[in-house]
């Protein structure tokens, strides 16, 4: 059954919380302690930062995953680093294994060579590919179906109407997976080499913080060049705040802020996309299980038919803040030539 919802974890007690909120799969990221004596917390394992985003012991990841696998449902891992160096391949390699033993029932990778890695070593977990690596055409999927991935985690910044040609035209040989709430990104991940580190964010949302000046090409530039400066500044500023989704805020009906892709939703149906990914490993348990409920909520009225204009409705009305959609301002798949996010 397609359309499954994908949540963050990363802790066993958030467990039981978030199947009550709806969720159909979870995937998480766990980095030993020996891991962090290891490498000194300075290599990281996956996306996110050691101690912000993942479990701390492979205890709780069998937890866990045996918690999750007795109610029916799945845990994938993240080894989603951009890529790994060859003094730290063996290493993931040997984390892969643990992951295996534990009962993963998916590795979520970005690095190529880490894929041909765990087939060669015969580590028999199923490959997701990560959203780093990137996939943004029919062409890169079917490229990663030959190395035998079993599903693509497709690109942000994909339009609509190109994760609908790329679905058509790989379907049956491999699962796609789409971003639908929370955290998203100015740039394309798969060309970031930069960290999302627990306690200072990521450096492209903390340049909003940085001091600058304007200065013009061997001439000193007007009043009204620097106030029309200024204003584009401060509007880049508010956008990149609001793909971060302000994760210390709500919206009036106490639900997250973040991009949302709830209104595309009947067209991830039409498109047969499989899985529904809502971001946010390190995010408080709160937000998760409110990310997760709403989700469902739509979903669900997906799942009965109900037509494309009243989902669209009941999407804006749970979200409880028509101006924010109305504006578009946090639409993840808004139409323009940029595709994703504008």
């Amino acid at each position: 059954m397609g359309l499954k919802l994908t949540a963050p974890i990363r802790h066993p007690e958030e467990l039981e919380m978030l199947l009550a909120a709806g969720a159909d799969e979870f995937y998480c990221g766990a980095v030993p302690r020996e891991w962090l004596e290891r490498f000194t917390g300075a290599v990281w394992l996956n996306r996110r930062s050691p101690i912000g985003g993942n479990l701390e012991t492979l205890g709780d990841l069998r937890r866990l995953i045996d918690g999750a696998h007795a109610a029916g449902r799945p845990v994938f891992l993240t080894l989603n680093a951009p890529l790994y160096a060859d003094g730290t391949l063996r290493a993931v390699l040997e984390l892969a294994r643990a992951y295996r033993d534990a009962g993963a029932d998916a590795l979520i990778v970005a690095d190529p060579g880490a894929i041909v890695a765990l087939r060669e070593e015969g580590i028999a977990v199923p490959i997701h590919l990560s959203s780093l690596a990137p996939a943004l055409s029919a062409e890169a999927v079917a490229f990663f179906a030959d190395l035998g991935v079993a599903r693509v985690i497709l690109p942000r910044h994909l339009r609509l109407a190109e994760i609908a040609s790329i679905a058509e035209r790989t379907r049956g040989r491999v699962e796609l997976e789409v971003f639908l709430l929370n955290d998203g990104c100015a740039w394309e991940e798969g060309t970031c080499m930069t960290t999302h580190h627990h306690a200072v964010g990521a450096l492209c949302s903390g340049l909003a913080g940085f001091g600058h000046r304007f200065e013009g090409a061997g001439r000193a530039l007007s009043e009204a060049e620097v106030a029309s400066l200024e204003r584009n500044l401060s509007d880049w500023h508010a956008f990149v705040a609001d793909l971060g989704g302000h994760p210390d805020r709500l919206s009036p009906a106490g639900l997250p802020y973040g991009p949302c892709g709830l209104c595309a939703l009947p067209a991830f149906a039409r498109a047969g996309i499989d899985a529904l990914k809502i971001v946010g490993r390190e995010h408080a348990p709160i937000r998760k299980f409110l990310s997760v409920k709403m989700a469902r909520a739509i979903l669900d009225r997906v799942r009965r038919g109900e037509e494309e204009a009243a989902l669209v409705e009941a999407a804006k009305s749970i979200r409880g803040d028509r101006p924010s959609c109305d504006s578009g301002r946090f639409c993840a798949y808004r139409p323009g030539p940029a595709g994703g996010i504008d």
